[in-house]
């Protein structure tokens, strides 16, 4: 099982996705990098062999609070 992850807001994006070893360290690492070099805001997307499984936002659309939608 391959799992990756991407982020990006309305001013920038990572470049490529990243690679995790397990769901939750995807997770963590992905809303670690939004909060720290996306200013807080932004979209997540998870990918399980290259396939989307999952998108977090944390945006004023959100209410500024994580919201996660399955695939």
């Amino acid at each position: 099982m391959n799992i990756t992850w991407t982020a990006k807001n309305n001013s920038s994006y990572l470049n490529g996705t990243r690679k995790a070893k397990t769901m939750i360290g995807a997770v963590r690492a992905a809303r670690h990098y939004l909060a720290t070099e996306l200013l807080g805001e932004g979209t997540i997307t998870y990918f399980v062999d290259d396939q989307p499984i999952r998108h977090d936002e944390k945006s004023i659309f959100t209410a500024c609070r994580w919201e996660t939608r399955d695939q």
